[in-house]
């Protein structure tokens, strides 16, 4: 989500992309509540063009942290800063599933989004001074997750076994091959190939404001619309 409050480190063109996919993605747990309350028959985790939907949202989020990431450090490594943002990540995170155990019990979140972006932060800054190597990294643990030859399933498998996380959960966003997208991110933030320059438009002003602001509004959306859907149904 958002890493750097230093206007200097900032790219409106990656507000627009956080804020963009924070847009989507309240959609998408809109629509999810729906389903969880009964009134739609979609199925939000096996309808392919839902999984779809979810992996642009969630490769526009990791995408933007891997530039993020290269537009925060990439000229200076600031150790302090570094383990403020991580530790941010990792309290919300820490949040997240606790308060995913009381709403979901059976499928409570152990790595989700937030959980992922805390643990790919500190990897990123590994390599914003190595972009290209970054880009190389990234394609080949996409690559090698699409051929069956990496993946978090034996990890995964040894949790479910010995630690006692949950067979399903409501949000989860693996650190393979998810990692790669990031590490993408940062060389494509290198290059600058997402200076796309916009128009000063007013949609693209509200759309940057809400990528600014990304992180809260990822904390405080779902509990607002699961609450107001409750309550229509209580009625």
């Amino acid at each position: 989500m958002k890493l750097s409050n230093n206007a200097s480190n900032r790219c409106n063109e990656v507000d627009v992309l956080r804020g963009f996919a924070i847009v989507l993605m309240v959609i998408f747990h809109f629509c999810y509540d729906l389903s969880t309350f009964g009134w739609a028959s979609y199925n939000t985790g096996q309808d392919i063009e839902w999984r779809i939907f979810r992996a642009i949202i969630v490769s526009s989020f990791l995408l933007a942290v891997g530039m993020s990431s290269y537009l925060a450090y990439h000229n200076h490594l600031n150790l302090d800063k570094l383990a403020k943002a991580t530790s941010k990540l990792i309290l919300v995170a820490t949040f997240l599933t606790i308060s995913s155990v009381f709403m979901y019990p059976t499928t409570w979140v152990y790595f989700g989004i937030i959980h992922l972006i805390a643990v790919a932060l500190p990897i990123s800054v590994l390599f914003v001074r190595i972009p290209t190597i970054s880009l190389i990294v990234g394609v080949l643990v996409i690559f090698f997750y699409s051929l069956g030859w990496l993946s978090m399933e034996p990890i995964w498998r040894w949790s479910v076994s010995n630690i006692g996380i949950p067979r399903r959960t409501v949000d989860l966003a693996s650190l393979i091959p998810w990692i790669g997208v990031v590490l993408i991110g940062v060389f494509v933030m290198h290059k600058h190939i997402f200076s796309i320059k916009l128009p000063e438009h007013y949609i693209f002003k509200k759309l940057a404001m809400l990528g600014r602001h990304s992180l809260i509004i990822y904390l405080v959306h779902q509990p607002i619309m699961y609450g107001i859907l409750l309550a229509i149904k209580s009625i």
